[in-house]
């Protein structure tokens, strides 16, 4: 597995610093954070240092009416054309013409196709997205196409509506498959949502297919054991997690000050940097410092002797660290066997929980980003993977 770059708010010195240090694969661009003109110089920094550009083109909701998305070219052909129109041939190549366009000039590794986010998966949706992938094949032949799958919290937490994807997507003609789900949380608490998720990217690799997975975080290391090819993340929760108001109106992330949070990766778990003086005092910091098989050496000033908050570490640097050591993390999620891959994550989880009782005996709390109650989640997700697709994965890792 690997990881992209999810492209957010203010991210163009991340990636041009990160994708030089070959952290991520590549990264998927987004229109709603940047002009035609911004995305040609990203993608043109990311093609130099021999990475892949990847273009989301956010046609997530039929009525969104953020300035910068809704001002692209192509989205304004998408916002015109009636969804009944879309549900015809015509109306689909519509709107993959002007985006295979987009793609042709940023130079994309595959196109991803439009997805409507489905409050719910009906006949409809499907006949939707049955037609713009049989569009974007029959009109995109230079590279390859990929069909966007974005689904609301209730579709993807509903076992019947995930299936009935799976049995509808093997009839595309598309290389691969972008998913992206919407989050109720940062952390998600739903069994069925992570269980469901990690059921849905199996099945569509289990069509001989390649899968990313959008909008994710250090959860979402478990879908290795889906044997999905990427996943991808960025700087801002709203880049970690899907949530589709962030279409609407500029989010909080652009206007207002946030705290800054370490992610100390063996524990899964981000902590406030007040935190980590208690560690220090409490005399376990160092063994809250990342692996040095992760890479990153940006946390470094925190374990160097002084008191952590008596460091100037800022917030670009904390992302710059999480997307680091997150990399690290996913190229190691993925083993030769299903059964390996599986037996890595619950070692993760295992290893998460022992730091994390210590942790907390020494009173270093990570609050709402604490991974304890969420050990549990991914455990049980896991066994019902294993349970509905196991026996498939095995055979065909």
């Amino acid at each position: 597995m690997k990881l992209y770059l999810q492209f957010g708010h203010g991210m163009i010195a991340h990636c041009v610093e990160l994708l030089a240090d070959s952290v991520a694969e590549g990264v998927i661009l987004s229109p709603r954070d940047l002009t035609l003109k911004q995305l040609m110089d990203v993608a043109y920094n990311t093609n130099s240092a021999k990475k892949a550009v990847l273009f989301d083109p956010q046609c997530y909701i039929r009525d969104a009416d953020h300035a910068r998305l809704t001002e692209h070219a192509y989205w304004k052909v998408f916002k015109k054309t009636a969804t009944n129109n879309i549900l015809t041939a015509n109306g689909a190549a519509q709107i993959v013409a002007p985006l295979h366009a987009y793609n042709v000039i940023l130079g994309t590794e595959a196109v991803l196709l439009p997805g409507l986010m489905a409050d719910a998966v009906t006949s409809d949706w499907l006949n939707l997205h049955r037609n713009i992938a049989t569009q974007g094949a029959r009109i995109i032949t230079d590279r390859p196409v990929y069909s966007t799958i974005a689904l609301s919290t209730d579709a993807t937490a509903d076992e019947s509506q995930i299936e009935a994807v799976v049995e509808e997507a093997a009839r595309w003609n598309v290389s691969g498959f972008y998913v992206v789900a919407q989050a109720a949380k940062y952390l998600v608490e739903d069994i069925n949502w992570l269980a469901n998720l990690l059921i849905l990217t199996a099945g569509l690799k289990l069509l001989g297919k390649k899968v990313i997975v959008g909008y994710s975080n250090h959860q979402s290391l478990c879908l290795a054991a889906a044997n999905v090819d990427a996943i991808a993340s960025g700087t801002w929760l709203n880049v970690r997690a899907f949530d589709p108001s962030k279409f609407y109106i500029p989010d909080e992330d652009e206007v207002s000050r946030r705290t800054t949070w370490y992610y100390c990766p063996q524990a899964l778990s981000e902590y406030k940097i007040i935190f980590l003086d208690a560690a220090k005092r409490t005399g376990i910091l160092n063994a809250m410092k990342p692996p040095t098989t992760l890479g990153s050496i940006f946390a470094d000033p925190l374990f160097a002797g002084a008191a952590p908050t008596s460091v100037d570490w800022k917030e670009q640097t904390a992302f710059r660290h999480y997307l680091t050591c997150l990399n690290g993390q996913v190229l190691q999620a993925s083993k030769s066997s299903f059964d390996a891959t599986v037996n890595q994550h619950r070692s993760l989880l295992d290893e998460a929980e022992a730091n994390l009782k210590k942790f907390r005996a020494n009173g270093v709390l990570g609050g709402d980003r604490d991974f304890s109650q969420i050990l549990d989640i991914n455990r049980s997700a896991i066994t019902m993977l294993t349970h509905a697709r196991g026996a498939q994965l095995r055979r065909t890792w």
